[in-house]
């Protein structure tokens, strides 16, 4: 896209259509920078130069422009097959044609309106963006979160599009800066990127590090191999399926992980001489969580007694400890998710004594299942 722009010049083109070259592979460099809020679906930075495109071009000259440049992004972009790529350029292309029908429909053809008509469709024009990527995160999740958590990605890339659309153009007629003005006001979204790839940076590292810890019961020979993952694994599943807060999600995901973790700090059972009791267990891996301020809230999650759900309230902490006995019951029960066992798991769990496990989180668990089978053995 660069040797575009270099054509564009040797060439001698009027300005208009080295503006769009210039702008088509900004765009191309942002599809390969993203936010990614937990939980929710990676934003593109493109989708802030799409906003100074509607500005910059016809509606014609933008879907070329668009078009450019995700066929160039579909060749660069890391993502794995065809079949991604392919989908992905439809998509993207989807949310740009959705983003003009609205800012033409806003403006209604008129691109010299006032300043808040102008601001407006800009925005409208960003959360039409927005709403096609929410959209299909929903459809491959089947959720739907309408909560403000994690919306400050999305805040930062619509306000700063507008910023470098109205700092190309202006408002009215004036203030308007070229190609400087989204340069210019690029800064800050860059720095958004910058953040939230740190934040992702620790997010991996902490999460690598409940993993490796998680997999020491299972070298001793304490728990099946593979226990902590598949308990995560269903645990996260069904989660979701309930509709628990991402902060939820990941203390959750930690008390998965580490459930059995107070198992190495336990006596033999043949120094104690008797087997060691589910509780203890607990109870130890509980007192190793809340040594880590972090991860105090997961140790909630281990007490060995059972949580209450009978009433009509039932705060997270019931909801996550029911998911989580219930999710490593059922991976003990299967033995890891053996498929002649995994029906067998189920009946067992729901002819317990009514008070040990929450039929609405057995019901979680069917549901799950249904949707995505555990394999067996899976890690």
């Amino acid at each position: 896209m660069a040797g575009l722009v270099t054509v564009a010049i040797i060439a001698g083109l009027d300005s208009t259509a080295f503006t769009i070259a210039v702008l088509a592979a900004g765009l191309l460099v942002g599809e390969l920078l993203e936010l990614r809020p937990l939980e929710r679906a990676t934003v593109p930075l493109s989708y802030a130069v799409v906003l100074v495109l509607l500005r910059a071009a016809s509606p014609v000259e933008f879907i070329a422009a668009i078009a450019a440049a995700e066929l160039a992004a579909s060749v660069l972009r890391p993502a794995p097959g065809l079949v991604v790529r392919g989908e992905l350029f439809v998509q993207r292309m989807v949310a740009a044609a959705l983003a003009l029908g609205v800012y033409e429909l806003v403006l209604m053809g008129d691109g010299s309106g006032g300043k808040a008509l102008v601001l407006t469709a800009l925005a409208l024009a960003g959360i039409a963006e927005l709403a096609v990527d929410e959209t299909v995160f929903s459809v491959r999740s089947r959720r739907i979160d309408l909560s403000w958590h994690g919306r400050s990605a999305q805040l930062a890339l619509v306000t700063s599009g507008m910023l470098m659309a109205v700092g190309y153009d202006g408002l009215e007629g004036r203030g308007g800066m070229g190609l400087w003005g989204p340069l210019f006001f690029s800064v800050p979204l860059l720095a958004a990127w910058y953040s939230f790839e740190r934040l992702a940076a620790i997010r991996r590292t902490y999460t690598q590090t409940l993993r490796a810890l998680s997999i020491v019961p299972e070298l001793g020979g304490l728990v099946r191999e593979g226990h902590a993952e598949r308990v995560a694994a269903l645990a996260l599943s069904m989660g979701r399926d309930l509709g628990l807060e991402p902060r939820d999600l990941e203390y959750l995901e930690a008390a998965s992980l580490l459930h059995h973790i107070g198992h190495v700090c336990l006596d033999d059972p043949s120094v104690l001489g008797r087997p060691v009791e589910s509780s203890e267990v607990a109870q130890a891996s509980a007192e190793m969580l809340r040594q880590a301020e972090f991860l105090a809230p997961a140790a909630e999650l281990l007490s060995p007694d059972p949580h209450p759900f009978g009433g009509a309230e039932r705060s997270w902490t019931s909801v996550s400890g029911q998911v989580l006995r219930v999710a490593s019951a059922y991976d003990e029960l299967s033995e890891g998710g053996q498929a002649r066992l995994e029906n067998g798991a189920i009946e067992a769990l729901y002819s317990g004594p009514g008070y040990v496990y929450d039929p609405r989180v057995l019901a979680s668990l069917e549901r799950v299942l249904e949707r995505r089978p555990v394999p067996a053995g899976v890690r």
